[in-house]
């Protein structure tokens, strides 16, 4: 299945929520999330997490392995967490 088909699955309501969180995460505004700015905002947000925990998350959803990741890889991976299509070892931390 294409990545395209699981973001078509998405309902705009969820699009638009993902975005949202995408933008929480990308604290300088460049258009990708390094595991460091995961880390700060989940900081902020006072959810618990390991450093291992979000490099791994980081490394799933980073397709190209660049070390970062774009907004296009941030939907994909989380259009195949919302509608179920991938293991939930690789889910990233929740906000509480």
């Amino acid at each position: 299945m294409s990545s395209g088909s699981v973001l078509s699955k998405l309902k705009p309501a969820q699009v638009i929520e993902i975005t949202k969180a995408f933008m929480e995460f990308d604290d300088n505004d460049n258009g990708f999330i390094t595991a460091q700015e995961m880390k700060e905002c989940l900081g902020r947000s006072n959810v618990s997490h390991k450093d291992a925990e979000i490099n791994e998350v980081i490394a799933s959803m980073d397709a190209n392995k660049d070390g970062t990741v774009s907004y296009e890889e941030y939907m994909k991976f989380m259009a195949r967490m919302t509608t179920g299509q991938s293991s939930k070892s690789s889910q990233p931390p929740k906000k509480k």
